[in-house]
């Protein structure tokens, strides 16, 4: 068995590349080094000459040190070795990428009766369930569409979602107007935002809906299942048409609000959004941290500015303004 074959995978900052622990170990103390023999640096971690000499070898063929005068090694610059290893893991990822479709058609060959690996496959059980969807989410490397209604699951891997949109994925979410009511999952909804996802909500929102990338859609097999058994939808007809779906609502969902409510202008803003979102004056209130006759008082007020006799009059007048 080879030296890579028996190193601790690595956790530090070049574990992405494919170095284990001690690779890693090696080469980081060797860049703060013009060189250094094998021996010494076995001195220096405790370890037999024999295991640092092996790690060495694993780092020369991958490009990351090279060997000098009088047995003793030296770093090689990392701008230079690492962009070539990103070069090499690049290629490597985009060849298994190529070769999802030919593995795909050998699981369905073995699969002739059951329907697994169709356009759309059941997943039953929490602990599938969350684990496909934690896949999928690693999955993504675009975009990420979801429509969000009751009853609410709270993230259970919120550290997941941050990171996906840590690493630039574009994030859509349609939340049911009901979430302004939740403060805590209000609360959760802003961190988020916060991190760069695009939040809207709407008063009807039909389903629970998550689409990834164009390649994979998920969704409930009926309401109430959300924890119990899911659809998981591959490219189709089907895909295209809750694609469809989504963006329809997007396109109708008003901004989520902002929790600031100065200056007036804003206020008024923030105020015609919960209105349109279905929310009565007393949940207002508690949303923005006021009382109910405050909000009455502001409702008069943009009713006043617009004319209207009606809070539905004022909301159109809003919309044509491009209040909302």
């Amino acid at each position: 068995m080879d030296a890579r074959r028996q190193a601790v995978p690595g956790t530090g900052m070049l574990a992405g590349l494919g170095l284990g622990a001690l690779e890693e170990q090696l080469y980081l103390r060797l860049l703060g080094l013009p060189a250094a023999e094998p021996q010494w640096l076995a001195a220096q971690l405790n370890l037999r000459a024999s295991i640092v000499v092996a790690a060495l070898a694993v780092l020369a063929e991958l490009g990351l040190v090279e060997s000098c005068a009088a047995g003793a090694w030296t770093a090689v610059p990392p701008d230079v070795a690492l962009e070539e290893l990103l070069l090499r893991r690049e290629v490597e990822l985009r060849r298994a990428r190529g070769r999802i479709g030919e593995l795909m058609r050998t699981y369905r060959q073995g699969r002739p009766d059951d329907g697994a690996a169709g356009p759309v496959e059941v997943i039953s059980g929490r602990r599938s369930i969350a684990d496909l969807w934690r896949t999928l989410q690693l999955g993504v490397r675009e975009r990420l569409r979801v429509l969000d209604r009751p009853p609410y699951v709270r993230r259970s891997d919120p550290q997941t979602g941050l990171a996906l949109l840590g690493r630039g994925v574009t994030t859509r979410v349609v939340y049911h107007s009901r979430v302004l009511r939740d403060p805590e999952r209000l609360a959760e909804i802003r961190t988020f935002t916060a991190a760069g996802e695009q939040a809207r909500v709407h008063t009807e929102v039909p389903l629970k809906l998550a689409l990834l990338d164009d390649r994979w859609a998920l969704l409930p097999v009926s309401a109430g299942t959300e924890l119990e058994s899911v659809l998981l939808i591959r490219p189709s007809t089907l895909l295209d048409a809750l694609a469809g779906l989504f963006e329809l609502y997007w396109a109708h969902a008003m901004r989520l609000p902002e929790p600031s409510e100065e200056p007036p202008e804003d206020r008024h803003r923030q105020l015609l959004t919960l209105l349109a979102a279905g929310l009565t004056d007393e949940s207002i209130a508690r949303q923005l941290g006021v009382s109910t006759r405050t909000v009455q008082r502001w409702v008069r007020e943009v009713m006043d500015r617009f004319g209207t006799r009606t809070r539905f009059q004022a909301g159109i007048q809003a919309a044509r303004a491009e209040l909302l």
